[in-house]
């Protein structure tokens, strides 16, 4: 029971039927998860079972066709072998009779086996459902002389033959010694017993050979993938023992001529099993077996050898010691045999069989060896076993044992070998035949080339599949992994995120930034650190990945955390914005009012209205920090805030401050209120402009620059231009009034006083002419601060100030291009009235003028204070009038064109500036900053002021970059003849020198003080010829009058100036002193004093304070000051001070202040503790006492 439970379970249909039903579930239950980006072609119920129905399908076909053609292969074999013809053999008619013999038994068999199917009872359960054909069924050959007992054999072998009933149990021809095949068909092997003279060959080789070979041509013919499934090879005991030594030699030789004839006509590796038949005329054979019941005389009492793929060489050594193991078995089972076996003569004839088996080996295994060794198609035969069998138990027994003993002693043996007769017992045949020959049917091969191929083909089929089980196994194992890393990293991500969450829900101020952030996180939480969630690398795939229902979760939480973070946000910037005034920011306070009543009304929410107003408000408002990817991270996020349903507000409704917006938003008339709206619609729906960049050609870039700092690529919006005016404000006035009045009925709340009012055509008209007006207020605007911001680059060198002068006095000067363009743009009704010297005539000129002021009343009083008709009534002159004076700049008044006369002031500033830089070039030195040769530069500067913006502006800066470059050039050549003829000199000569550096050892010689600061010398010289034509000296603080660009240092001149009036006075050609002193005051311990002024000689000795006259220097031209004090005790106390300025040293030591006046100074010396007191006057005001130019001079550098 339970091996054929196991046999059911560990079946292979079975395994089938389970890899089907798996595969049913897996396509049931998988199928859904398999995807390819996002389409998901198993979801649907339908697609599933269409998917399973084809499979099952396929199988059902596979099946069917499986059946078909074995029941047409098994058909066709039994016509084919049911009608062979009479050609099929030699055409010899008497071996085609043979022939046709032979096929004749088949006429009447055949029509059953056609659709006959067999079955065993000891098959499986699915064997016995599947039954077989005689094509299906494996093919066997008995091979062995005549009278080996191969009938006897097949007779008793227990086998089932379905066609027993109509043609008895015998074979289909009958028993006994055949000289036919006889064929056996049994429920598990067509067996073909084939004539013992086919072996033989003995009665008629010619014939025997015919059927021999017409046999072998009938297996290749109608089975020819597999013509057989093994060879029976019967020898029998009798013609083993009962033939001498060459007869067994012609038997051998018959026996592997056969084998040789059946492996080179069929090509195949053949499994050949060894019958030993007759085996019980082994002496002793009877006896020894008596007691076996039916199944133990079933089995297999002989050997198998190991199988390999390559035949197996018999071994004669090897069989040897398989038949001494089947002995050493006999002579086991001996002790037992004889302990049941109660009759002396069988216990002796029992006892005979082993010995009589081991005599028998070695003839046996010669026989086998000469067989299989000797045979040139070794490689192709598979020997599988010997075995013993008796089919019927006939014959006298072979006792080798007791016939040689008797021939010994002289005695006939045969009288003592008498077995007793068993009849109708066979032994050792029914399980060799179904569990041994039978089940090994797999071993045949069916050709060499198409076995190597088919189990090439097989090994790499097995191969693929086992590889793609491994491969499919380790891809959903390491998917498996993957996603469950992933769905780890995930959890890690919530995780953080909820902390991020609750830390914007508790701190209120939260910037817009860090809710992005959090944002953004949330976005991607379904997203690995390598891939987004819906572009999954294969490795995660396979039906295993999760990351969209991961997704799926997320992106519920994600629009959860937009509505609690970022709702909050733009509402609460909705009312901060509606709490500014209005004044200034109209149309923002508006949209911002609209939007927040959007939250709190889902009739009129409209998701890209809400969008294109907080977008606009953050673009507009966010730092610069925040760059262009944050700020479409921004962008995205609020999209799917806003635009997938509606959006309601989390906080209730301010009604108070709805209220005051639109109490506050009605102050302002419809028409601002509409032309607010068309002007935000139109600027962010036109992104162009006009700018000097474009309008002035490519040389724009050499010449112009703003003032603001602002690119020249940055201009004017295109709204305010000719085609802005006519092609786009224009036609958006009436919509733009009707889309306002259909808003404000619930934004402002005012419906029935609009609606009123808007039905009036002649409302309308007003409110369109109030549109019109304020937009071209604007447009001048507009234009005035741009060609305000208009001007020349900064000119930093004389070559960069002549580019840019001889750029604008070109023909094509960009500044012409650029004013044309202007007047372009600015003349509104050009096109739209007669374009004449009319409008520039007192008349045309008088009607501009009214027109201009009819406006400015307008604008004040209102649009009905005058009834206008006609030309006057034109507001585009509210441009055309303001910049009508650059029209006339390139268009005239019907004679010269006023632009032509700026462009020669370009030129005659660059030819100005041509021969300065040109003069500076050829070394020449200019020999006065007071005359600038060329074009006078207060002229151009008179004239650039009565032109109009940008004229004025860029003739301005020219003049002035021509002014400074001049001078430039002059403070170059004259920066290198003041370094050469003073610059040098002069830093030699008083630097760090006395009396310029005070308490310095070093004295400026007279000679040198007087060549630099005497009347002619060197810094008057230079003075009178560079300066004193630019210089004013009428100040106390001298200056240039008209520098320019040149830094010349009048106060070194200054200086030098003072220091020659006071030391070279009435023209003196040597510096000199003149000055008068007393003693004003001296201690009583001083006896006297003495003064030594260079010779000049003076005594004091506490006696009437006297005035002492002394000049510098004095007569003797020592140079020297001696003081000389003397107590009462008679020592003396001296100070000494020599060198040209002795004088100015002597006072130096002494504590000095100013006394009544700047030529009065009081100094008192201490000497050896003894004060003096001396009042010293110089000779002028200019007093070289206490001089601040010596010690303030610094040599002049330019």
């Amino acid at each position: 029971m339970m091996r054929r439970l196991y046999r059911l379970i560990f079946n292979r249909i079975t395994f089938i039927i389970i890899g089907i039903i798996a595969f049913t579930a897996f396509i049931w239950y998988a199928g859904p998860l398999f995807a390819f980006a996002e389409w998901r072609p198993l979801a649907p119920v339908f697609n599933r079972l269409v998917v399973i129905g084809v499979v099952y399908f396929l199988i059902l076909l596979r099946v069917l066709i499986y059946f078909w053609v074995a029941k047409r292969m098994n058909a066709k074999l039994m016509n084919a072998m049911a009608g062979i013809s009479k050609n099929d053999g030699p055409e010899d008619s008497v071996h085609q009779e043979s022939i046709d013999s032979i096929s004749s038994h088949f006429v009447k068999a055949m029509g059953q086996l056609k659709t006959m199917k067999m079955a065993s009872g000891n098959e499986g359960f699915w064997q016995r459902l599947r039954k077989r054909y005689v094509y299906q069924l494996p093919w066997y050959v008995f091979i062995g002389a005549p009278g080996s007992g191969k009938t006897t054999a097949l007779v008793n072998s227990g086998l089932s033959f379905p066609l027993e009933e109509s043609t008895g149990k015998d074979s289909i021809k009958g028993i006994g010694g055949t000289r036919q095949c006889d064929w056996w068909f049994s429920d598990e092997a067509v067996l073909i017993d084939t004539a013992g003279r086919y072996t033989t060959q003995d009665s008629d080789a010619s014939l025997d050979k015919a059927e021999w070979d017409g046999f072998l041509n009938l297996l290749k013919k109608y089975r020819p993938k597999q013509p057989l499934n093994g060879a029976i090879l019967t020898i029998s005991i009798q013609d083993l023992l009962g033939e001498d030594a060459e007869g067994r030699a012609q038997h051998m030789k018959r026996l592997r001529a056969r084998l040789n004839e059946l492996n080179s006509g069929l090509g195949i590796v053949l499994p050949v099993y060894v019958l030993v038949t007759k085996a019980d005329l082994l002496g002793g054979f009877n006896e020894y077996f008596s007691a076996l019941n039916r199944e133990e005389r079933a089995q297999v009492w002989g050997f198998t050898l190991p199988c390999n793929d390559n035949g197996r060489v018999a071994d004669k050594a090897e069989l040897l010691r398989e038949m001494d193991q089947l002995t050493k078995r006999l002579h086991d089972d001996l002790p037992k045999l004889m302990l049941h076996e109660n009759e002396l003569s069988r216990r002796a004839r029992a006892y005979s069989l082993p010995q009589n088996f081991a005599n028998v080996s070695p003839l046996l295994c010669d026989l086998v060896a000469e067989v299989f060794t000797n045979n040139q198609f070794t490689d192709n035969v598979l020997l599988r076993g010997v075995y013993f069998t008796s089919g019927t138990q006939e014959g006298t027994p072979f006792d080798r044992v007791l016939s040689v003993l008797g021939n010994n002693l002289g005695c006939d043996a045969r009288v003592t070998l008498q077995s007793s007769p068993v009849k109708g017992k066979s032994f050792f045949l029914e399980d060799l035949l179904k569990k041994v020959i039978f089940r090994e049917a797999h071993l045949a091969g069916r050709n060499l080339k198409a076995e190597r191929r088919e189990a090439f083909l097989n090994y790499c089929g097995h191969g693929l599949v086992i590889a793609s089980l491994a491969i499919t196994c380790a891809l959903w194992i390491s998917s498996y992994k993957k996603n469950t890393d992933h769905l780890e990293f995930v959890d890690s991500k919530v995780d953080f995120l909820e902390g991020d969450l609750d830390a914007l829900r508790e701190t209120r101020g939260q910037s817009l930034y860090e809710i992005i952030q959090v944002l953004d996180q949330m976005d991607m939480l379904a997203d690995s650190r390598q891939f987004v969630f819906d572009q999954p690398p294969y490795s995660h795939r396979f039906g295993l990945y999760q990351g969209y229902k991961v997704h799926s979760a997320s992106d519920l939480k994600y629009k959860a955390t937009l509505e609690s973070t970022l709702l909050p946000r733009v509402i609460k910037r909705l009312e901060y914005i509606l709490s500014q005034p209005a004044e200034g920011n109209l149309e923002v306070s508006y949209e911002a009012l609209k939007a927040y009543l959007m939250f709190y009304d889902a009739m009129h929410y409209d998701a890209n209205d809400l969008y294109d107003f907080v977008i606009a408000d953050w673009h507009a408002n966010l730092p610069a920090s925040i760059q262009g990817a944050q700020r479409d991270r921004m962008d995205y996020h609020l999209r799917n805030l806003l635009f997938h349903d509606y959006v309601a507000s989390p906080f209730q409704l301010d009604e108070g401050m709805v209220k005051s917006k639109r109490s506050e938003l009605a102050a302002y008339s419809f028409a601002h209120r509409a032309y607010s709206r068309i002007k935000r619609s139109l600027t962010e729906a036109v992104t162009g402009e006009f700018n000097v960049a474009q309008a002035a050609g490519p040389q724009a870039m050499l010449v112009f620059s703003r003032e603001s700092g602002k690119p020249l690529t940055s201009g004017i919006p295109l709204l305010y231009t000719y085609n802005g005016y006519h092609k786009l404000f224009l036609p958006e006035i009436s919509s733009a009034l009707g889309a306002l009045h259909r808003e404000e009925s619930w934004v402002l709340g005012n419906a029935g006083h609009i609606e009123t009012d808007f039905r009036d055509e002649i409302f309308q008209s007003s409110l369109q002419r109030d549109v019109k007006r304020l937009y071209l207020h604007e447009y001048v605007n507009q234009w005035e601060e741009y060609l305000a911001d208009i001007r020349l680059i900064n000119t930093t060198s004389m070559t960069q100030s002549l580019e840019v002068a001889r750029v604008l006095s070109a023909p094509d000067s960009p500044v012409a291009q650029f004013l044309r363009s202007v007047a372009k743009e600015t003349h509104l009704l050009a096109g739209t009235q007669k374009t004449s010297n009319d409008q520039y005539s007192l008349l045309g000129r008088a009607k501009m003028r009214v027109t201009t002021t009819m406006s400015d009343v307008e604008r004040v009083a209102g649009p009905d204070i005058f009834q206008r008709r006609g030309d006057i009534e034109q507001l585009e002159l509210i441009v055309d009038d303001r910049f009508q004076p650059i029209r006339r700049m390139v268009e005239g008044d019907g004679g010269a064109v006023p632009l032509d006369s700026v462009i020669n002031m370009f030129n005659d500033l660059y030819m100005t500036l041509s021969s300065t830089d040109a003069a500076a070039r050829s070394g020449v030195t200019s020999a006065t900053l007071a005359s600038p040769q060329g074009v006078d530069l207060t002229r151009v500067r008179a004239e650039a002021a009565q032109l109009p913006v940008p004229l004025r502006t860029m003739l301005e800066n020219l003049a002035d970059a021509s002014d400074q470059q001049i001078s430039g050039s002059t403070h170059k050549s004259l920066s290198g003849e003041l370094e050469s003829r003073i610059g040098r000199f002069c830093r030699t000569a008083v630097n760090g020198r006395y009396p310029f550096q005070r308490g310095s050892s070093r004295d400026v010689t007279t000679a040198d003080f007087t060549r630099l600061f005497s009347h002619g010398g060197m810094f008057d010289q230079f003075f009178q010829e560079h300066l004193r034509q630019r210089v004013d000296t009428t100040a106390p603080v001298w200056t240039m009058r008209q520098a320019g660009g040149v830094n010349v240092p009048v106060h070194s001149f200054q200086r030098a100036a003072r220091i020659r009036d006071v030391m070279f006075q009435h023209g003196s050609a040597a510096p000199q002193m003149a000055f008068t002193f007393k003693v004003i005051e001296m201690d009583a311990s001083i006896a006297f004093a003495n003064f030594d002024f260079d010779g000049q000689v003076f005594r004091y000795a506490h006696g009437p304070q006297m005035q002492y006259q002394v000049k510098w220097p004095g007569p003797r031209g020592a140079t020297q000051v001696r003081v000389e004090l003397a107590d009462s005790s008679g020592q003396r106390a001296s100070v000494v001070k020599e060198g040209p300025w002795a004088a100015l040293r002597f006072f130096d030591e002494a504590e000095n202040r100013r006394s009544g006046g700047p030529e009065k100074f009081i100094s008192t010396f201490v000497v050896n503790g003894n004060k003096l007191v001396l009042e010293v006057t110089a000779s002028s005001v200019e007093s070289p006492f206490m001089l601040s130019d010596f010690t303030n001079f610094r040599c002049p550098v330019l």
